[in-house]
């Protein structure tokens, strides 16, 4: 077995483990994006995104390129999702994909003869509500306006429940070679709880059509914790996922915030798995997984041994940005779509999230700017050590002081004084030079990476003082 991983589930190795995550693991973020969008600003706006991209292409910063496209529609509402779901009829799917079009190109205007792009992900909603006419047409859009590079990575999320429109192999034919399904759990009556009917014949037939058609990467995104999940339906999906030997698999811990997302406040809160139940889950999917041949990446995904990530990992060209880990090097990221979010240089950006002033702003000929900020230094040094850490499980003092004008234990001494206690617990070892994370600590990277989160420091620090008051 992999030594990352536990070789069983003893009663004294869950209370130890479950007592780990009371304490460290109750705050959860993939610090994909730092700082979060709740910190971006209606001042960064459009004239503000256009010089940044004025900046880069005049040639003051160049840095590979890549494209999100965002498809909010979904045929019906999920409880437990994190996202706004819109469910459309025909002629919302008409209109949206036409504005969809002009944003394409007034952002193609833009990034003329600028660098190839490396990587496209069309994500959601449901890319797969479109239908293949649709999906090549935005593709030709998409290459008119973008010069992909051939051996690029283009992602599109799939929902096995439709794909009736679109088949896997026209999917490839378009360009796209990395499939990502999500999947829930088997158990009809979880699925009930979560307002969605996903059967297993139809999730494994996706997979399989996904392989079959040429997919260099079949990513699976599996939900614990969810309402009415026992560690028994668990094992049983994850079993069968396994089963069909997809690339990758992301274990995702289900988080119920029914005060902030409103399809959540339909879930019943008694129905979800207790915290030592969650761990079981968790636990169990690690040695199962290793036993299966996959390696734990970081962040809950693990991949099969030969994969690029892995490799990558090992050679030490694993990288982590918006879309998580790639072997693509963190660069420009230009969103299209409804509330997508970009980067540009030292800057992120959110397009409006509101379907008509979206439009309203393409009507006029204006990019679709809501918001945006640009990352101070203090935010550009506390992203490269986060980034490190998830990549790497190791952060050299030096390589940050390389890179950046500061002596690294003066500027992080409360940090450093903080991470005592994951040493103690057994999530890190500490020197004078490094910070190495541990086997234990991997499965809590979200937790260490806190420990540098400033925004998030602020905000305990705030909460603290209103309390004294």
């Amino acid at each position: 077995m992999h030594p990352l991983f536990f070789s069983g589930l003893s009663s004294d190795s869950l209370a130890i483990n479950s007592d780990l995550i009371r304490r460290f693991g109750g705050h959860y973020s993939d610090y994909r994006l730092y700082p979060g969008a709740d910190y971006f600003v209606e001042a960064f706006d459009a004239h503000t995104y256009s010089s940044w991209l004025g900046n880069r292409k005049s040639g003051h910063f160049r840095r590979p390129l890549s494209l999100y496209v965002h498809i909010p529609f979904c045929t019906s509402l999920c409880f437990y999702c994190h996202f706004n779901q819109i469910i459309p009829d025909d002629d919302d799917i008409k209109i949206y994909l036409d504005y969809l079009v002009r944003e394409i190109r007034l952002q193609g205007q833009f990034l003329k003869d600028d660098p190839k792009v490396e990587q496209l992900y069309f994500g959601g909603g449901t890319p797969t509500l479109l239908s293949a006419a649709q999906l090549r047409d935005i593709m030709k859009e998409v290459r008119q306006n973008f010069n992909l590079v051939e051996e690029g990575e283009y992602c599109i999320e799939i929902d096995s429940r439709q794909i009736t429109h679109v088949s896997l192999q026209s999917l490839k034919e378009m360009g796209f070679n990395c499939a990502i399904i999500g999947v829930q759990d088997f158990d009809h009556l979880v699925q009930q709880s979560l307002q969605r009917l996903q059967t297993e014949d139809t999730t494994l037939c996706a997979i399989r059509n996904a392989q079959h058609a040429g997919f260099k990467t079949v990513r699976i995104e599996l939900i614990y914790g969810l309402p009415k999940q026992t560690v028994k339906k668990f094992e049983y999906t994850l079993g069968r996922i396994i089963s069909a030997c997809p690339n990758q698999i992301n274990l995702l811990n289900y988080l119920h915030l029914p005060e902030k997302f409103k399809p959540q406040r339909n879930i019943n809160q008694e129905d979800l798995p207790d915290t030592e139940t969650r761990l079981e889950m968790l636990l169990f999917a690690i040695a199962r997984l290793t036993d299966a041949g996959y390696s734990h990446i970081g962040m809950n995904l693990f991949a099969k041994r030969d994969d690029q990530l892995i490799i990558a990992q090992r050679q030490g060209g694993l990288h982590y940005g918006l879309q998580g880990y790639s072997v693509h090097p963190d660069g420009d990221r230009i969103a299209l779509g409804i509330s997508g979010i970009g980067c540009i240089g030292p800057t992120f950006n959110q397009n409006h999230c509101d379907l008509l002033q979206y439009y309203d702003r393409l009507e006029r000929n204006i990019l679709p700017i809501l918001r945006g900020i640009e990352l101070s230094a203090d935010d550009l040094i506390r992203r490269s050590v986060m980034q490190a850490l998830i990549c790497h499980s190791v952060l050299s003092f030096e390589s940050v002081e390389i890179y950046f004008p500061i002596e690294f234990k003066h500027y992080f001494a409360t940090e450093l004084t903080e991470l005592l206690l994951y040493e103690q617990a057994g999530l890190i070892t500490l020197d004078d030079d490094e910070i190495i994370v541990t086997a234990m600590g991997q499965l809590l990277l979200s937790s260490i990476c806190r420990v540098f989160d400033k925004y998030l420091r602020a905000n305990q620090q705030r909460r603290n003082n209103s309390m004294l008051l």
